[in-house]
């Protein structure tokens, strides 16, 4: 690695000897900032237990992930959110988002000190809804850590901004989620789970902005830099607007919206084989001139992969719902938990890696003006 005073010299600048000292003074008031933030959780662990020994995991919870840095931090809220969409699908594949007719309690009771006995005696769905309510004010927690983390590490502003408005959309989408369950809406569930995905590609975007990889990659000249522009723009448009008509057919149950869902699936498909494609183009060009274009390939097979999982799931989805269980309104078979659960989170996976797609090729690639 190139060091800083190096660095200076080959630009041209004088190194600055204050630089070092800059370096120390600022450390000082992060550490401190974490040192206070870890004292009061810690001191709150013990004032947990003494309540209700459930409340432990709120304040134990933050404690390691203050010591990661922003980019540790968010992959951790990455793998939080992953979980949080597997429980909200089987809470919509079950039905079962008014098993909990109060909010923000839980029976009348505390959220957080419902006890996990009565919660599993209830049957699968109070487990189902209590559980998406419990993990999902966990991703908030987690949300909140890798905003101080980013203040800790003096992240740099883009990675905080995005922190920040994770963060808020966390909150909203919470929010939505209670008002659905007090109004008992089902347009606001279809609202809630459809909003859900757009909070879940923010995630991934605040994971891609915060890694090294993109700090790192240059960009190069490309042919196809124009072109993967308008087209990653296009295709994550397309992608959300289905997983959106498909949480309208999972909500309301249509035959119209099975019908719209069913066609449009065709053109998505098209448009993420056209993408990936050309994300490969693009990054066999690069290996052509020698340019580090590997986040690209890996997309481009990720997108493929994950299209052929979904297109299959959705079979398999609407012949368990329809055909096996007998419709929307009909007791839910096996086979609908585990292709319908299972098709939502492979199109939040999708959505993520055609996001990460339109994210990088704009990072890696500038216009060729030899090509052009």
């Amino acid at each position: 690695m190139v060091s800083t005073t190096t660095a200076d010299s080959l630009a041209g600048e004088a190194p600055s000897p204050a630089a070092p000292t800059r370096a120390l003074t600022t450390s000082g008031p992060r550490v401190r900032l974490r040192r206070v933030l870890v004292f009061l959780l810690a001191v709150g662990v013990p004032l947990a237990w003494f309540k209700d020994p459930q409340l432990v995991w709120q304040p134990l919870l933050p404690i390691p992930l203050l010591y990661l840095s922003p980019r540790g931090a968010s992959r951790v809220l990455v793998g939080f959110v992953a979980v949080l969409v597997v429980i909200g699908g089987g809470v919509t594949t079950y039905r079962v988002g008014m098993a909990v007719p109060d909010w923000p309690g839980t029976f009348q009771q505390n959220m957080w000190t419902y006890p996990f006995s009565d919660m599993l005696a209830e049957g699968h769905g109070v487990t189902l809804e209590h559980a998406h309510r419990v993990w999902a004010t966990a991703l908030g927690l987690v949300a909140i850590c890798v905003l101080l983390t980013c203040y800790i590490q003096r992240a740099a502003r883009g990675i905080t901004g995005m922190s920040w408005a994770v963060l808020v959309a966390i909150i909203g989408q919470g929010l939505l989620g209670g008002t659905r369950v007090l109004e008992n809406s089902q347009n606001l569930a279809f609202l809630h789970g459809a909003l859900a995905q757009l909070v879940v590609a923010l995630i991934v975007a605040l994971a891609i902005t915060a890694s090294r990889t993109w700090r790192d990659l240059a960009p190069t000249p490309s042919r196809f830099a124009g072109g993967l522009r308008a087209l990653g723009g296009i295709t994550v448009v397309a992608v959300y607007g289905q997983i959106a008509l498909g949480a309208w057919l999972r909500h309301q149950g249509q035959t119209l919206a099975l019908l719209v869902h069913g066609t449009l699936a065709l053109a998505v498909v098209a448009l993420v084989l056209t993408f990936s494609k050309i994300l490969g183009d693009a990054a066999t060009e690069g290996a052509e001139r020698g340019c580090v274009r590997a986040p690209l390939r890996f997309l481009q097979r990720l997108q493929l992969w994950t299209l052929i999982a979904q297109f299959s799931l959705g079979v398999l989805a609407t012949i368990a719902i329809y055909f096996i269980s007998g419709g929307m309104e009909a007791e839910v078979s096996v086979g609908e938990v585990a292709f319908a659960t299972a098709h939502v989170f492979v199109g939040a996976v999708l959505l993520a890696s055609v996001v990460a797609g339109a994210m990088f090729s704009r990072r890696a690639l500038v216009a060729d003006e030899v090509s052009a």
